[in-house]
C-alpha cells in the first residue's frame, strides 16, 4: 500500500521544482532535532518548506506547486533538504594516496575530470569471473560520451593520479535503468583484498530495511554510521547541466550521537549492515545541513550490472 502511494506521489510530483526525493520512510521530526519517529509515511523532500503565513503567500502566488495530501491518500511527512552528489571536495585527506593492495574506501577517478570519488569493493562478472570495482556512475564514467576501457585511477586524478595510476577500465553502468552505478574491470597491476578500509571484509549482501544501522568507508569522510529511514526513493538529481531520474534510492540519517554521515568525495562508498558487514547501498548523494546520506539498494544494483560481491 504504501509503494502504491509512493507511485502516486511521484507520478504527480518528481516533476515540480520544490521536489528533491521521494520515498516511503519512517517520520523525521525537524523541530525536535530530526528525531526518527516509528511511523511510516510517504515523504517528499523538499528543497523549499515555507510554514505559517508564508505558506500562505506561497499557496496564493504558485498553486501548482503546493502538495495535496488526498491526491496521495496516505500520510504524508515533508523533509526539508536538497541532496548532491557526492563526488568532489577539495581537501587532500589521508586515503588521497595510492594502495597496495586494493580495498573499498579509496580515492579513485577515471582519466577524463579532475576530481575523485571513492572505490566501493571488488565485484565479479557474472559470466566470465574476471575482477572488477563498482563504484559510481558519475565517478567512473561521467558522461554519456564516456567510451568502454576509459582508464580508472587509484588515486583519483584530483587527487594526484595520472595513467600512472591506472588499476582499471570502464566496463559498463547501469544509468539506462536509472541507477548511478558502474563497474570497471581490473588490470594486472595491484593485487586485491576484499576490505573495507578501517571496518574490514563485507560477508555478503543484504537488502536495505528501515531502522537498519549502517556503517560505510570513504575517501573523504572516512569511517561513518547512520541509520537507514527511508527505501525505495526516486529522485530528479542534476548531473552537470541535464537532469537524471535515479530510483531504488536508499535515505540514510544520523545516528542519536549526531556525528558526520558522509562528505563530498565519498561517492561509491558501501554502505553495510553493522553487525555482520553485508552491503545493502552504494553511496552516491548526500545533504550536509541537514545531514543526510543517499545510497543505492545494493541488491538492484548488482542486478543491473550483472556482477557479484567477491567475498
Amino acid at each position: 500500500m504504501a509503494i502504491r502511494a509512493r507511485n502516486r506521489a511521484a507520478a504527480h510530483y518528481l516533476s515540480n521544482p520544490r521536489v528533491s526525493l521521494i520515498d516511503v520512510g519512517l517520520k523525521i521530526k525537524e523541530q525536535q532535532g530530526n528525531r526518527i519517529i516509528n511511523q511510516l509515511c510517504v515523504r517528499i523532500h523538499l528543497i523549499n518548506k515555507p510554514a505559517g503565513p508564508a505558506f500562505e503567500a506561497f499557496r496564493a502566488a504558485s498553486p501548482g506547486l503546493v502538495i495535496d495530501q488526498e491526491v496521495v491518500g496516505y500520510p504524508l511527512d515533508f523533509i526539508k533538504t536538497k541532496y548532491r552528489q557526492h563526488q568532489s571536495t577539495f581537501a587532500r585527506p589521508a586515503r588521497a594516496r595510492a594502495f597496495r593492495p586494493l580495498r573499498g574506501g579509496i580515492s579513485i577517478s577515471n582519466e577524463w575530470f579532475f576530481n575523485f570519488g571513492t572505490l566501493g569493493g571488488i565485484v565479479k562478472d557474472q559470466e566470465t569471473g574476471k575482477p572488477m570495482i563498482l563504484s559510481n556512475w558519475h565517478v567512473l564514467a561521467g558522461s554519456s560520451r564516456a567510451p568502454a576501457g576509459l582508464r580508472i585511477y587509484q588515486p583519483g586524478y584530483g587527487d594526484g593520479g595520472d595513467s600512472r595510476s591506472t588499476i582499471a577500465r570502464l566496463k559498463r553502468h547501469a544509468m539506462e535503468q536509472n541507477i548511478d552505478a558502474a563497474v570497471a574491470e581490473l588490470i594486472d597491476q595491484r593485487p586485491t583484498i576484499n576490505d573495507q578500509l578501517g571496518i574490514g571484509s563485507v560477508s555478503g549482501v543484504e537488502a536495505p530495511a528501515l531502522g537498519m544501522r549502517v556503517i560505510k568507508s570513504g575517501r573523504t569522510s572516512e569511517v561513518t554510521r547512520g541509520i537507514i529511514t527511508g527505501v525505495g526513493g526516486v529522485s530528479t538529481i542534476q548531473y552537470g547541466r541535464f537532469p537524471h531520474q535515479i530510483r531504488h534510492i536508499v535515505h540514510i540519517a544520523q545516528t542519536a550521537d549526531g556525528d558526520e554521515v558522509s562528505a563530498g568525495g565519498d561517492s561509491g562508498s558501501w554502505w553495510l549492515e553493522e553487525s555482520t558487514r553485508r552491503a545493502v547501498g552504494l553511496h552516491f548523494a548526500g545533504s550536509d545541513d541537514p545531514e543526510y546520506g543517499l545510497a543505492l539498494d545494493m541488491p538492484q544494483v548488482l542486478i543491473a550490472l550483472k556482477v557479484e560481491l567477491m567475498v
